[in-house]
């Protein structure tokens, strides 16, 4: 499988979602991180297998992008205008994805950059069918549905977008504090939620040691571990909609 992450705009999770939603279902995996002027998110998990170049060496990213089975391309804001015209040049890229993933958040902007992705995928000549939009930071207080919470994005999906790209059923991925706790752990969700270490036995045992600073590290812990438990069942069901295996033709 080769995925592509991008969107026009910055600060919807890209790089957050090609760590926590793909490589860590998908160990084997090589990582293309397209970035100059930050580091990516993809870079914070030791464990991955990751390549990091900028869009202006476009023609060892395709490389890569036709050597690779299994890869993954996050593309950072930064580059994202200067990629997108390289694949305009390298018009066979655009075939060798097998999924687009165009993340979106909440705000405004964002939603209008999300259309604007889908728009330029569809002009480049990327099948609707391989383009999905994912509704990231979805507020888990909230009681409000997807449709209010992106209403643009929902909106042009229900007028215009069918024929460009997918958006039902929605793949929703809940905001969390625990993306940022990982990244400090540098450690997926799914290892964190994972972890089998016995909290309570730890917290007592600095109990009876008198030690206040071990107490607070496995309650910390704890909590931790708690929401990387939520929000990896959360990956689970939005990976298992993005990839499910297609059905079988039923016979005649």
């Amino acid at each position: 499988m080769k995925t592509c992450v991008l969107n026009l705009s910055g600060n919807v999770g890209k790089s957050t979602l090609a760590v926590h939603l793909l490589a860590a279902f998908t160990p084997r995996a090589r990582i293309v991180s397209v970035e100059s002027l930050n580091a990516s998110d993809v870079d914070t998990v030791e464990a991955l297998d990751v390549e990091a170049f900028s869009a202006s060496r476009f023609r060892d990213i395709f490389r890569e992008i036709m050597v690779h089975d299994d890869l993954i391309v996050d593309v950072g804001a930064s580059n994202v205008a200067a990629f997108m015209s390289e694949m305009a040049r390298f018009r066979s890229a655009v075939g060798e994805f097998d999924l687009v993933l165009v993340p979106t958040v909440p705000a405004d902007k964002q939603q209008r950059d999300t259309i604007a992705t889908v728009d330029w995928l569809h002009a480049l000549g990327v099948e609707p069918r391989r383009v999905r939009v994912v509704f990231n930071q979805y507020p888990s207080d909230s009681l409000e549905s997807v449709a209010a919470i992106y209403p643009q994005v929902v909106g042009y999906g229900l007028t215009h977008g069918q024929a460009k790209a997918v958006f039902e059923p929605h793949a929703v991925v809940a905001r969390s504090e625990v993306f940022e706790l990982a990244k400090t752990s540098r450690r997926t969700i799914g290892e964190l939620a994972r972890d089998a270490t016995d909290w309570r036995a730890a917290r007592a045992e600095a109990r009876r040691a008198g030690d206040m600073e071990a107490l607070e590290r496995a309650m910390a812990a704890q909590m931790t571990h708690d929401l990387a438990v939520t929000a990896q069942d959360n990956l689970v069901r939005v990976h298992a909609l993005l990839f499910a295996p297609a059905k079988p033709a039923r016979k005649p």
